[in-house]
Parts: structure tokens; C-alpha cells; sequence
């Protein structure tokens, strides 16, 4: 009999995706196992399926009062229990040999707690994001009502309730999984068996090619929300100073962001201030049936995040880095998070993790005369296997393993 693996996680499809579930299932489907996974959609977000495992999705926001069923499940539970009860409705648990949670904070943690508990069943969680990684800073929240002083106090017990829920969870599981050394640090403190599995790139959707291009373009797709968090301003003021200093760039510099909605107009307001904006292009997410090709033709691939500071935000290692390591472009880090992003760009050689703008400004200039001389540009990555989504899949399984 083959093993078989019941997976929970958050969300499976864009936009809120966990390419990191949908490796991990490809890769023990390979191995022989037999996998079902079970999710629940956000709001708006069509359905997923693979041809790897068996895949079932419900929609708790998609139908009556959001509001209502956002305080119905912060005060009773009420998505947890829907979703356990689903779980229930399609599968026989009994017949799984390990029950495995993919989350982004707390859902689905209570019902794989409570599905371990009913069936006593081995359990791993693979925890990528906590609210500690924001500080004192809330990051994204729902609001309830009008009043910013209600939302706030609400977002603070919510918080504090789902933080210490979380925590009992993690204190039961047999292993946690998590995405970075910050993460890992902080989680042991309830799991003494708390694993480090970085993210990282599917290497047969982001791969390496030579596109020679007229333009020396500086390039970042991906979410931003908050200037706060991912904050590209020594990039600005670097490019400001450059084009003075070179002519040459005049011509051939281009700036060009796909960003979230809400960060359009913010982003073009702060390329204003810089005298950036004929050098800028700024507009929506790009499909993701172009971000190959547009990562390809980029001479230089931003990650954008911010210092990390006692009260700001900690372990933030965004998929944007691994896959400009899968396309081996150089990596321009503004700002450097001076924490466990900037050490794997240094160990990898990947790029720059910088912290002043004359630093921006020689890396940019290296690049740039890379470009001039070929048309292109081309990062060497140390150890880039090891940051393969099929590596990381294999890092995960062997975990697995241990409880069966």
C-alpha cells in the first residue's frame, strides 16, 4: 500500500499562491504517494486543480456578509469548523498515514489540530509567515467597522487570541516547517523540532536564457502594498544621480514596475519627486504567462524590502529573489533587511543587498557596462540547486518520513 498524505493549506490559487504545496504534492506523487489537498478560496479567486494528488476547495467568504463572517470566525471559529467538516464530508481521514498544514499565519492550524487530536494521526506544519515578522506593525488586516481606534483594538485581540491558538498547535506537531532563520529562531521557542526549507524557484518555469535588448532595464513585479516594507527609494535617488553622471544611461535606462493596484499611483508620485517619471514605467500585475519572459529581459531584478529593526519587520525572504536566482539575474536588495535575506544574497553572489546609495550606484554601473559590452546581463548563483523547489520538496518529504 502506498502512503497516503492529507495536506491542508490557506490558499492554493493566484493570488494568494503556495507554489510551495503545489511542488511539494507534484514531487511525493512522483515518489509514489497519494495525496489530497484541501484548501479554501479567497474571495474572487477561481478554482485550482493539478494533475499531481486529488484537490477539493470550498470558499467560506464567498457567499453572505463578509463582515459578519469575518467576526463569526474570529469569535466562534466558524471557518475552521465549515472546513473540518468539509475535510470530513469528501475523505476518510483514517486512511491517511500523516496529515500535513501549509499555512500563511493561523488558518488552517485548528482544524489539522483537531483532525490529529479525533483520529490520531502524525501532523507536521509548514508555518510561512507569522504576525511576529511585522513587529508592531499591522500588516494587511480586515477592517471591521469605520473607527480606526475599534479596528485597532480589534486586530490586537484577534492577534493575541490567534498567537496563542497557534502556538498550542505548534507545541503539539510533530515537526514545524519553516521559510527562514529569523522564523526558525522564533518558532523553537514552542517546537525544539522546528526545520529550516527555504523558498525558492520551480527551475521549469524560471530558467536562464540570453535575450539581448536595446534597453538597460531595471525591473520588479510582485506585490509592494506598503512603501514602508518595500521602500525603493536609494534606488531613485541612485538613478537620479547616474543619469547625470552618465549620458549614456538618458538613452538606454528604463525603470519599469508591475505592481498591486493600490501601489500605482503611490509609486508613481515617488518617481515624481525624483524627476523620474519619462525614465519610469509603472502599472498593474503582469499575467503570469509573460513574467518568464519579462524577468529574462530584465538587466537587473529589484527585491524590495526594509531594514529589520526591533519594531519592524523580521524574515521577510519573498519569492521575487528566488526566482530572479532561477533566471540567474543579478539582484539589486533595496533596502538591505540586513538580516537573513542579505545573508543568502552574499552567500549566493547573487547580487547586492545595499545600504547606502553610493553602493546602488557602483552595482548599477557594473551591471550597466556588463550590459553594454553584450547586450545582456548573466548572474553565476552559488549552490543554486539548493534553493530548487524540487530540492526543497525532497527536504520536506524527508521530515515526512520520520513519523510514518
Amino acid at each position: 500500500m502506498p502512503n497516503k498524505i492529507l495536506i491542508l493549506t490557506d490558499s492554493i490559487a493566484p493570488p494568494a499562491f503556495a507554489p510551495r504545496v503545489v511542488s511539494l504534492c507534484r514531487h511525493l506523487t512522483g515518489k509514489g504517494w497519494g495525496c489530497a489537498v484541501f484548501s479554501d478560496r479567497e474571495e474572487g479567486v477561481p478554482s485550482f486543480s493539478d494533475a499531481c494528488g486529488t484537490w477539493y476547495q470550498t470558499a467560506y467568504y464567498q457567499s453572505g456578509n463578509k463582515r459578519q463572517r469575518y467576526i463569526a470566525d474570529k469569535i466562534f471559529d466558524a471557518r475552521e469548523k465549515k472546513f473540518m467538516r468539509f475535510i470530513e464530508s469528501q475523505v476518510h481521514v483514517e486512511d491517511f498515514d500523516v496529515i500535513l498544514c501549509s499555512t500563511c499565519y493561523y488558518f488552517p492550524l485548528q482544524t489539522t489540530y483537531r483532525l490529529t487530536r479525533k483520529y490520531h494521526k502524525p501532523f507536521i506544519v509548514d508555518i510561512r509567515d507569522i504576525a511576529e515578522q511585522w513587529g508592531k506593525i499591522a500588516y494587511n488586516t480586515f477592517s471591521v467597522g469605520s473607527s480606526r481606534w475599534l479596528n485597532r483594538m480589534l486586530h490586537r485581540l484577534f492577534s493575541a487570541v490567534n498567537i496563542r491558538r497557534r502556538n498550542r498547535v505548534l507545541a503539539a506537531a510533530d515537526h514545524v516547517i519553516t521559510i527562514s532563520p529569523w522564523h526558525q529562531e522564533q518558532l523553537r521557542r514552542y517546537n525544539p523540532n522546528t526545520h529550516l526549507v527555504y523558498n525558492g524557484f520551480d527551475k521549469e518555469e524560471f530558467y536562464p536564457k540570453e535575450v539581448r535588448m536595446h534597453r538597460f532595464i531595471i525591473s520588479y513585479a510582485g506585490k509592494i502594498y506598503n512603501l514602508r516594507f518595500r521602500d525603493p527609494r536609494l534606488l531613485f535617488e541612485a538613478a537620479g544621480q547616474l543619469l547625470k553622471e552618465i549620458p549614456s544611461l538618458q538613452q538606454d535606462l528604463q525603470l519599469v514596475f508591475h505592481v498591486d493596484e493600490g501601489s500605482v499611483l503611490p509609486l508613481r508620485e515617488l518617481a515624481a519627486q525624483y524627476g523620474l517619471e519619462p525614465y519610469c514605467d509603472i502599472s498593474g500585475y503582469i499575467p503570469k504567462s509573460g513574467l518568464l519572459t519579462f524577468l529574462q529581459r530584465s538587466s537587473i531584478l529589484l527585491v524590495l524590502t526594509c531594514k529589520s529593526t526591533p519594531e519592524g519587520a523580521h524574515g521577510i525572504m519573498g519569492t521575487k529573489f528566488f526566482e530572479a536566482m532561477g533566471v540567474e539575474k543579478p539582484v539589486l536588495c533595496v533596502r538591505s533587511d540586513e538580516e537573513c535575506l542579505a545573508q543568502v544574497i552574499e552567500e549566493t553572489d547573487a547580487g547586492l543587498a545595499a545600504t547606502d546609495v553610493e553602493s546602488v550606484k557602483r552595482f548599477i554601473i557594473e551591471i550597466y557596462r556588463e550590459w553594454q559590452t553584450k547586450g545582456h546581463t548573466h548572474r553565476k548563483i552559488k549552490n543554486k540547486s539548493l534553493f530548487s523547489r524540487e530540492a526543497q520538496s525532497e527536504q520536506i518529504l524527508q521530515i515526512i518520513k520520520t513519523v510514518i
